[in-house]
C-alpha cells in the first residue's frame, strides 16, 4: 500500500520498491503454499492475454510513468507518435465484424462500443502504451551505459 500511496504522490518507482511491489504481487498471484512445489506461475486476465506478477508490475510502472509526464506537461509529438494508439483503434473496429462473425456463442463478448466506451478505452489504451514506451526506453538507456 505504501508503495502504490507514493506512486500515487508522483514519487518515481525506485529498485527497491519495484522489488517490494513485485514480492507483494506474487504473494497475492503466486502464494507459496499453493504453488511452491508445482513451479507454476499463475497469472490474472483472460487466457489470450494472461499477465505475470512481473507484468502486473511493469504495467503499474508504465502506467505510473504516462500520468506523471502527462501531467507535467513533457508529452511530445514524437513520443505520441511512437505510442501508435490511432492505428490500434482504428485497426480493431476495421476487425469487429470479423471477430463478431468468427466467435459463434462467444460474439456477445464483441459487442459494439459505444462512443463513450471508445474514448474510455482510448485514453487507457495510450496512456499504457506511452508508459510502455517509457520504460523501454528507460531500460534501453540504462543498459547503454553499462
Amino acid at each position: 500500500m505504501r508503495i502504490i500511496t507514493e506512486l500515487g504522490n508522483s514519487k518515481a518507482l525506485t529498485v527497491r520498491g519495484r522489488a517490494e511491489l513485485l514480492d507483494a504481487v506474487r504473494d497475492v498471484m503466486e502464494p507459496e503454499s499453493v504453488f511452491a512445489d508445482s513451479g507454476l506461475v499463475r497469472a490474472l486476465g483472460p487466457a489470450q492475454t494472461p499477465m505475470t506478477a512481473e507484468t502486473v508490475v511493469t504495467r503499474v510502472e508504465a502506467l505510473r510513468d504516462a500520468l506523471s509526464r502527462t501531467l507535467d506537461g513533457k508529452v511530445d509529438g514524437a513520443l505520441l507518435e511512437r505510442a501508435i494508439h490511432r492505428a490500434c483503434t482504428a485497426n480493431y473496429l476495421t476487425q469487429h465484424s470479423g471477430l463478431v462473425a468468427e466467435a459463434g456463442q462467444l460474439a456477445h463478448l464483441f459487442g459494439e462500443p459505444t462512443l463513450q466506451e471508445q474514448f474510455d478505452q482510448a485514453g487507457r489504451q495510450l496512456l499504457f502504451v506511452l508508459g510502455m514506451e517509457l520504460v523501454h526506453y528507460r531500460t534501453r538507456t540504462r543498459s547503454d551505459a553499462v
